[in-house]
C-alpha cells in the first residue's frame, strides 16, 4: 500500500471492517489477539496502528522490527493467516495488520481478554448467541433442498408449474419441455427426489393452502406511501401464494404507481422512470433467494413511495458477504431457489444481481443504492427512485460514445464514488480515468485528492461547484495556518478547524506537518495547549 492509497483509505468513511488505533507507543498483545479475531469474525479487515479513530494520523513505534515475528505469533495463536505491512507516511510511521474471513461455519476463537470477540462500536464485548447461532448455521444443510417426505405432487399448484415450464422452455429453447408432465419437471430442476418435494418447490409451486400450513412466513408485504414519512400506508397488497404465480404481479402494482421523470437534453426531452424494471426485480429476486426460511416470524417486506424502493428480508446478509464486499463477493443461503431461477431465466447469473441494481441507478443518475438498516437480524435495501444529477448520465454516454472506449461496471462504479464521495477507492483504475481525462488530480503528496474532470462541470453548468470541490492547495492550507498565526499568535486547533472549514484529522495532519519542518510547535496540554509561530 502506498502513501496515496492509505490517504484513500482515510477518506473512504462508510468501511465498516477497518479498525483504527492510536497505539502511539505501545499496544498490547491482548488487544492485538482480540481486534484481529473480531475483524475476521466479521469477514475480514484491517487493523490500522498509528492512526486516530477520526482519521487523524499521529504515528507508532510498535512493532519495529518485529512484524514478521507477531505473523508468526497471531498464527499460531489464531489459526490465521494475517499479512503486516509498514508504511511512512509523513505525519508518522502507520502499521496495517490485514486480516483475512474466518472459514464459514467456524469462529476465530482469540486468547487475549474474550473468548469469541466482536466489534460493537469503538468497542470490542463478547460474541452473542444470535450470532455465533448464525454462523453455526452457516455449514447447516441448504433449507432450499430439505426435503417434506409428506408432500406431493397433487400439493403442487398445477398453474404455477405451467409457468415454471414455460419459462425454462423459452430459455433453453428447447420447446420439448413444454410436453413434459408435472413431475418431470419438477424432478428435471431438482425440486423433488424420491424421498419427496423440497422447500424450494413448495416455495416455487406449491399451492396456496399448503403455504399456509407447512410456510406461512413465505409472504411478501407491500406498502405504498404517496409521502414516504407518513405512518399509514395509501395502499397495501400481501401475497402467500406460489412464487411463480405471483412473479408478474409484484412488479405490475409497482408500475402502476410509477413516475416519469422528464429532463431536457439540449432541445431533446428525455425521460427516466421513478422505477425501472430489471433492478426492482433483481432486488425482489435477491430477497426471495437469501432469506432466512427458519426465521417464521418475518416476512419480505417492501415500503415504496415516490422516493424509493425499500425492501427487507428475515436474515442477516451470509458469511463472507458485509456490506462492504456486498459487490465482489457472493453467497448462498438457498442454492437450489438461485440456481432454478438462473435455469428459467429469471437471473442471468446468479450473483450478478447486486452488480445490475447498481449499475442501473448509476446509469440513471440517482446514485447508489443503500444497505443502511441492514443488520444480523435482516437485510435492507433501499434503491432510490429520484434523479438526482442528469448531467452525470449524459456526459458519461457523450465519453463513451466520442471516445468510443467500454466501462465496465466496476468502472462506472468507480466513476459514482468519485461523482457522490470525492474518493477513488480503487487504484487500479486510476490510470485509465486519467488517460481518457475523465478524472483528475487535484494536489501531491498525501494531499492528492481525485474529481471529475473540469469538461464535467463545464457540460452540466457547474463551474463554481468545481472550484469548490477542487478547494486549494495542501501548501495554500498550510500557508493559511502560517498567516492565521501571524495574525493571532496563538490558535488552538479548534480555531484552525472553523477557520479552514477542515475536519479535525486534516488539520491535524497539517499541523504536523509544519511542526516537523520547525515552523510552528504546540505548547500546554493536549487537549488545553494552543500553537505558535516559532520565530
Amino acid at each position: 500500500m502506498t502513501i496515496e492509497d492509505l490517504e484513500n483509505l482515510l477518506k473512504n468513511i462508510e468501511s465498516r471492517n477497518i479498525e483504527y488505533k492510536k497505539a502511539l507507543g505501545s499496544f498490547s498483545d491482548n488487544d492485538l489477539f482480540d481486534y484481529c479475531a473480531a475483524l475476521a469474525n466479521e469477514g475480514g479487515g484491517q487493523l490500522v496502528l498509528g492512526i486516530t479513530n477520526q482519521r487523524a494520523i499521529f504515528g507508532t513505534s510498535v512493532y519495529i522490527n518485529s512484524l514478521p515475528r507477531k505473523e508468526g505469533e497471531l498464527f499460531r495463536v489464531l489459526n490465521i493467516n494475517i499479512r503486516t505491512e509498514e508504511i511512512n507516511h509523513p505525519s508518522g510511521r502507520v502499521v496495517i495488520f490485514h486480516i483475512p474471513s474466518r472459514p464459514r461455519g467456524q469462529i476465530i476463537r482469540s486468547r487475549g481478554k474474550y473468548i469469541y470477540p466482536m466489534r460493537s462500536g469503538e468497542s470490542l464485548t463478547e460474541m452473542d448467541q444470535e450470532t455465533i447461532k448464525q454462523i453455526f448455521a452457516e455449514v447447516s444443510p441448504d433449507w432450499s433442498t430439505q426435503v417434506l417426505s409428506s408432500i406431493t405432487i397433487p400439493d403442487l399448484d398445477h398453474q404455477a408449474i405451467d409457468n415454471l415450464r414455460r419459462k425454462w422452455a423459452i430459455k433453453t429453447g428447447n420447446s420439448k419441455i413444454e410436453l413434459f408432465n408435472d413431475e418431470k419437471v419438477i424432478r428435471s430442476l431438482e425440486l423433488m427426489n424420491d424421498y419427496g418435494v423440497t422447500n424450494a418447490a413448495v416455495l416455487l409451486v406449491g399451492k396456496k393452502s399448503l403455504i399456509d400450513k407447512i410456510l406461512p412466513c413465505a409472504e411478501i408485504i407491500f406498502e405504498w406511501r404517496q409521502d414516504p414519512k407518513k405512518i399509514a400506508y395509501d395502499y397495501r397488497e400481501e401475497w402467500r401464494k406460489p412464487f411463480l404465480l405471483i412473479y408478474e404481479q409484484l412488479w405490475q402494482v409497482l408500475n402502476q404507481r410509477n413516475l416519469r421523470i422528464p429532463f431536457q437534453e439540449g432541445f431533446i426531452q428525455r425521460e427516466i422512470y421513478a422505477f425501472t424494471e430489471k433492478p426492482i426485480r433483481e432486488a425482489i429476486l435477491n430477497a426471495i433467494t437469501h432469506r432466512d426460511y427458519t426465521i417464521t416470524t418475518q416476512s419480505i417486506f417492501i415500503k415504496a413511495s415516490p422516493e424509493s424502493f425499500i425492501i427487507q428480508s428475515p436474515g442477516g446478509l451470509v458469511s463472507p458477504v458485509t456490506i462492504d464486499t456486498i459487490i465482489t463477493k457472493s453467497a448462498w443461503r438457498n442454492r437450489r431457489i438461485a440456481e432454478v431461477f438462473q435455469q428459467i431465466g429469471l437471473v442471468e447469473r446468479s450473483g450478478q444481481g447486486i452488480d445490475e441494481i447498481y449499475e442501473q441507478t448509476i446509469k440513471e443518475g440517482k446514485g447508489f443504492p443503500s444497505f443502511a438498516g441492514t443488520d444480523k437480524y435482516s437485510v435492507q435495501l433501499t434503491i432510490p427512485a429520484v434523479v438526482k444529477d442528469p448531467e452525470f448520465i449524459l456526459y458519461l454516454e457523450k465519453i463513451i460514445n466520442q471516445r468510443q472506449i467500454n466501462l465496465s461496471f466496476e468502472e462506472i462504479y468507480e466513476l459514482e464514488q468519485i461523482h457522490e464521495k470525492g474518493v477513488l477507492q480503487n487504484p487500479i483504475f486510476r490510470s485509465k480515468f486519467l488517460e481518457h481525462n475523465l478524472i483528475e488530480k487535484s494536489g501531491s503528496g498525501k494531499g492528492t485528492r481525485y474529481l471529475l474532470s473540469k469538461q464535467f462541470y463545464e457540460y452540466s453548468n457547474q463551474r463554481g461547484e468545481y472550484t469548490k470541490i477542487k478547494g486549494i492547495s495542501r501548501d495554500q492550507k498550510k500557508q493559511l495556518i502560517l498567516n492565521h498565526l501571524t495574525d493571532f499568535s496563538k490558535v488552538t486547533t479548534s480555531d484552525l478547524q472553523k477557520a479552514l472549514e477542515m475536519s479535525q484529522r486534516d488539520v491535524n495532519n497539517l499541523l504536523q506537518e509544519l511542526k516537523k519542518k520547525g515552523n510552528i510547535r504546540h505548547n500546554g496540554s493536549r487537549r488545553g495547549g494552543h500553537w505558535e509561530l516559532i520565530s
